[in-house]
C-alpha cells in the first residue's frame, strides 16, 4: 500500500522536490540544464512558487520551494502571472496569448469566468507545479532530439519541510552541495546550475530565495549565515571564495560514520543523506505532530504518529516522520 502524498493545506507549504531521469541516465547537458532552469522560473512565477534553492544535475534535479497558498485576487494579478509564464518563449498558434487573455477578461462574461477558474486551478498547487514543469521540459527535450516516450523515471518525490530557518537552511545546503558531492566542483559557487552559484553571481531571484530562508534579512546577512551552514565553522562570509573548497573523501567520511565518530553537519551534507530524498516530512517534533493531526489520512496505520530522530550526526533536534529502515547514507 502506497502512502498518499503529503500536501500542506490552507497555508504556505515548504517542500523539497526531486525527480530523476528515466533509468537514471545522464541526459541533461549544459544547454538542457539552462533550459530547465528557465522553464522552472517561468512555471514558478505562474503557479505562485518561491524558489528557495535548487540544483540541476545531469540525471536529476532538486528544488526547495515555498508554495504560496494565496491566489490572485484581481484580473491584473492573474494576467501578470500569465505573462510571466509566457515571457521569452514561443506561444503555440493554438494557445491563448497574454493579449488574448486580457481581451477575454475585459469582457467579464461566461468565457472570462471559465478562463479565470481554469488558470486559478493551476496555481498554489505543488503537484501542478511539478507536473507541468516536467511535462513542458519533456516536450521541449523530445522535440529537440526527435525522441518519444517518457524522460523521467517517476512522478516526483516530495518532502514537507518545516518553515523554520534551521530546517530550510539544512535542506538548502544539502541541495547546493550536490555538485560537490559528485566531485564536479570544490565550491558550489563554481557550479552554475545551482541556486547558490546564481545568488553569488548576483541573480536577483536566487538571492531572494536565501533572504526568504533567513526571514527577510538583507542578502549580505543571509548569505553570510548560509555560508557558515554550507562550509562549516570558520567559513568566510560572502566575498571570500578561495578557501574551504576541498572535497571530502567519501571513504574517509564513511569510515568516520561507521566508527561512530561525530561528523560536523557541513561535512555530512556532502554525502547523499537519504532523509532529504526518501523521507516524508522533516522538522521539529512539535511541527511534525501538528502536521500529523492535520493530515492523518496520509499516514499508514502502522506508522501513525511515529517520529524518529535523524541519525548519523547531531542534526540540531530535527526529526522525520518516516524512519528509514535502510542505510541513511547512500
Amino acid at each position: 500500500m502506497k502512502m498518499k502524498r503529503l500536501i500542506v493545506r490552507d497555508r504556505d507549504g515548504i517542500y523539497h522536490l526531486m525527480s530523476r531521469c528515466c533509468l537514471g541516465e545522464h541526459l541533461l547537458e549544459d544547454e538542457e540544464k539552462e533550459m530547465f532552469i528557465r522553464m522552472m522560473h517561468r512555471q514558478a512565477a505562474f503557479c505562485g512558487v518561491d524558489l528557495l534553492a535548487y540544483s540541476v544535475m545531469s540525471n536529476h534535479f532538486h528544488i526547495l520551494a515555498r508554495v504560496r497558498h494565496e491566489k490572485p485576487q484581481t484580473d491584473a494579478e492573474l494576467l501578470n502571472r500569465f505573462r510571466a509564464f509566457h515571457e521569452g518563449c514561443r506561444i503555440s498558434p493554438y494557445s491563448m496569448t497574454p493579449d488574448g487573455l486580457e481581451k477575454v477578461l475585459e469582457r467579464n462574461d461566461g468565457d472570462a469566468q471559465r478562463a479565470r477558474e481554469a488558470l486559478l486551478a493551476r496555481m498554489g498547487d505543488v503537484s501542478v507545479f511539478m507536473r507541468e514543469l516536467k511535462q513542458r521540459f519533456s516536450i521541449w527535450y523530445n522535440h529537440r532530439y526527435g525522441n518519444r516516450g517518457t524522460l523521467w523515471m517517476e512522478r516526483f518525490k516530495s518532502l514537507v519541510v518545516e518553515p523554520s530557518l534551521h530546517a530550510m537552511a539544512t535542506v538548502a545546503a544539502y541541495i547546493d552541495l550536490n555538485a560537490v558531492r559528485a566531485e564536479h566542483v570544490d565550491d558550489p559557487a563554481d557550479y552554475r546550475f545551482c541556486s547558490y552559484a546564481a545568488a553569488m553571481g548576483g541573480k536577483a531571484s536566487a538571492m531572494e530565495g536565501y533572504r526568504i530562508i533567513y526571514g527577510g534579512s538583507s542578502f549580505a546577512e543571509a548569505i553570510a549565515a548560509y555560508r557558515l551552514c554550507l562550509f562549516g565553522k570558520g567559513a568566510k562570509p560572502k566575498g571570500s571564495l578561495d578557501k574551504d573548497r576541498g572535497v571530502i573523501s567519501g571513504d574517509r567520511l564513511y569510515d568516520v560514520i561507521r566508527s561512530g565518530g561525530k561528523v560536523d553537519m557541513p561535512e555530512l551534507l556532502r554525502c547523499r543523506v537519504r532523509y532529504f530524498s526518501d523521507g516524508m516530512a522533516i522538522g521539529s517534533k512539535l511541527y511534525l505532530k501538528d502536521l500529523h493531526r492535520e493530515h492523518q489520512e496520509c499516514f499508514l496505520e502502522s506508522r501513525k504518529a511515529r517520529f524518529a530522530s535523524m541519525k548519523g550526526t547531531d542534526w540540531g533536534g530535527l526529526q522525520v516522520v518516516r524512519d528509514l529502515k535502510v542505510n541513511v547514507f547512500g
